[in-house]
C-alpha cells in the first residue's frame, strides 16, 4: 500500500441484496472452434532486489487544488507494456493431457450457476494483529473469520465464489507479516475456504515477495486444500494444465495473469511467472475453449489508485474480446473500477470488470476503503450460456485509530456492506484521525457511482 509521510516530526500512520439488482440484457456465450496449441521455449530470470515501492501508504493522489481525485480520473499511463517483458509462460492449465483434450458435454437446458467475485485480499500487519485479537482465548493463534461476518452469507450462498489472495502464504520462506514482503498465516487460507471460496487466484505483483521459495510453499499449501487455485505453477506441465471447475453441468475455465511482479522478479527452478503476453493469451484461451463452456480471465493489471483504464488494460481487454473470452474480472488498482461490455470477434459481448478494489486490507485512504463484490448468474438457455443479473455489491473496510499512531495497531477491523455503513461508523473510522476532510457515507458511495455504470448498480445506488 502506499507510504504517507506527514511532517518530519510525525510518525508513519498509517450491497445490497441481489434482489435489488436490475437484470442486464443477457449476452450469449456461443460455441466456437477451439484449436489445439503448443508452447514456446521459456527462459527464467534471476530474482532482483525487493521493491520498497507500491502497495504501501504513500501521500494520497491529489488534484491541483489538493483534493482527493474523483473517481473516473485517469492517471498517466505509467504501466510498462507487458508484451515487451520476456514471457515466462506456456499454454494453459488443463484437466487432461494436451493431446487428449476432449470437448465437454453440452450443458443441460435450465442449468444455472451463481458467481461472486471479490477483490484484493491483502493481509497487512494490522489484519494479522486483528486476527490474533479475535482468536484470543480460543486456543488458535489467528481467527480471520470475524472480519468477514457481514459478507459471509454472500460468499456461502454463491455457487462459485472467487477471490484474489494477494498476499502470499509463504510458510517458512519469510517472516509472517505485511509490507513489504507479505507472508500471510496459513489460517487465512483455511478461513477463506471455511467462508466458502471455491476459486483462489494467486497471480499478482506480490506472488514472489518471498522469491521462489515462497512460491513453492504457497503452491504446496494450496495443493492440500479443497479449493481450485489459478495463477501459480510449479512447472511447464502444471501450467499447461487448464484449471476448470464444473458446477451444475457447466464447465468453467479460469486463466490468471499478472502484468507485473515487484522489482520485475521471475520465478526460478522451472516455476512459472504468468505474465500477460499476447501470444500466451491467444494460445491459452484457445486451449481453454476446448475443455470448458465458459472462459473466465482474472488479470492483475493497471495502475494503483487509478479509477480509469490504462492503455495496457485497453490493449489486453481488446485482445480478450478478440479471443472470445466470456468474462474478465481484474484486480490491482485498490479502487473500484469501471465495468463494461466489450464487443467480441464473434459479434457477441464480453463482460469486463477492470478492478474490484480491495476486499480486505488496511490501506488508509478513503478511496481504498471501498471495494466491490461482483455478482452474476450463468444460465443455460437454448443450448447456450447466458450471463444475467450482473450487479455490484459495494463494501467498506472499517478499522479504528489507536493512540500508538502505528499502522499495525489499528483495531476493530471489519468488513461492512456499504448499504449498512453509517455516518456514525464513518466518524469513528481511523481515517478521520489523520485527514482534515471527514469521510461520510455519501462520499464513499460516490467512489462507486462515479465509476460504475448504473446498469450494474443496485437500486439503492441509482
Amino acid at each position: 500500500m502506499k507510504k504517507r509521510l506527514f511532517s518530519t516530526v510525525c510518525l508513519l500512520i498509517a450491497a445490497s441484496l441481489l434482489c435489488g439488482c436490475a437484470a442486464d440484457d443477457p449476452f450469449v456465450i456461443p460455441e466456437t472452434d477451439r484449436p489445439v496449441v503448443t508452447s514456446p521455449d521459456i527462459t527464467y530470470e534471476t530474482l532482483g532486489p525487493i521493491d520498497t515501492g507500491g502497495d504501501e501508504t504513500l501521500p494520497p493522489l491529489t488534484d491541483t487544488d489538493g483534493t482527493d481525485p474523483s473517481p473516473g480520473t485517469t492517471a498517466a499511463d505509467k504501466v510498462t507494456d507487458a508484451s515487451t517483458t520476456p514471457a515466462a509462460t506456456t499454454t494453459d492449465p488443463v484437466t487432461t493431457e494436451p493431446d487428449k483434450v476432449t470437448q465437454p458435454d453440452p450443458p443441460k437446458p435450465g442449468s444455472s450457476v451463481s458467481f461472486l467475485f471479490c477483490g484484493d485480499n491483502l493481509c497487512h500487519d494490522a489484519v494479522i494483529n486483528n486476527a490474533k485479537a479475535y482468536a484470543s482465548g480460543s486456543g488458535q493463534t489467528y481467527n480471520f473469520l470475524p472480519i468477514y461476518d457481514a459478507v459471509a452469507s454472500y460468499i456461502k450462498n454463491a455457487d462459485i465464489a472467487v477471490v484474489n489472495q494477494e498476499s502470499q502464504i509463504a510458510g517458512d520462506a519469510g517472516k509472517i507479516g505485511g509490507y513489504p514482503r507479505f507472508n500471510t498465516p496459513e489460517q487465512m487460507g483455511d478461513d477463506l475456504i471455511t467462508l466458502g471460496f471455491d476459486v483462489i487466484t494467486t497471480a499478482n505483483n506480490h506472488m514472489l515477495d518471498n522469491k521462489t521459495a515462497g512460491l513453492k510453499n504457497s503452491i504446496r499449501y494450496w495443493k492440500t486444500k479443497p479449493v481450485l487455485t489459478v495463477g501459480s505453477y510449479e512447472n511447464k506441465s502444471d501450467y499447461d494444465n487448464i484449471r476448470t471447475y464444473e458446477k451444475n453441468g457447466i464447465t468453467f475455465a479460469f486463466l490468471a495473469y499478472t502484468e507485473m511482479t515487484n522489482s520485475g522478479r521471475r520465478a526460478e527452478d522451472g516455476y512459472i511467472t504468468p505474465l500477460l503476453d499476447t501470444d500466451t493469451v491467444k494460445r491459452q484461451v484457445a486451449a481453454a475453449k476446448k475443455v470448458a463452456d465458459v472462459v473466465i480471465v482474472l488479470p492483475h493489471w493497471g495502475d494503483e489508485d487509478n479509477f480509469g483504464v490504462t492503455s495496457t488494460q485497453k490493449k489486453y481487454a481488446k485482445l480478450f474480446a478478440e479471443c472470445n473470452v466470456d468474462i474478465v474480472v481484474g484486480t490491482h488498482s485498490h479502487v473500484a473500477g469501471k465495468i463494461e461490455y466489450i464487443d467480441r470477434a464473434d459479434g457477441k459481448k464480453m463482460l469486463c470488470a477492470y478492478s474490484l478494489g480491495n476486499f480486505v486490507s488496511t490501506m488508509e485512504y478513503a478511496r481504498n476503503l471501498v471495494g466491490l463484490m461482483l455478482s452474476l448468474d450463468i444460465v443455460v438457455e437454448d443450448g447456450s450460456c447466458v450471463c444475467k443479473n450482473v450487479c455490484v455489491i459495494p463494501t467498506v473496510t472499517y478499522f479504528e485509530y489507536t493512540s500508538s499512531m502505528k499502522l499495525e495497531d489499528r483495531t476493530g477491523l471489519k468488513l461492512y456492506l456499504l448499504a449498512d455503513f453509517t455516518d456514525g461508523l464513518a466518524e469513528k473510522h481511523a481515517y478521520n484521525e489523520h485527514e482534515k476532510d471527514r469521510i461520510r457515507v455519501d462520499r464513499l458511495k460516490k467512489y462507486v457511482t462515479d465509476t460504475v455504470d448504473k446498469a450494474f448498480l443496485s437500486s439503492d445506488l441509482k
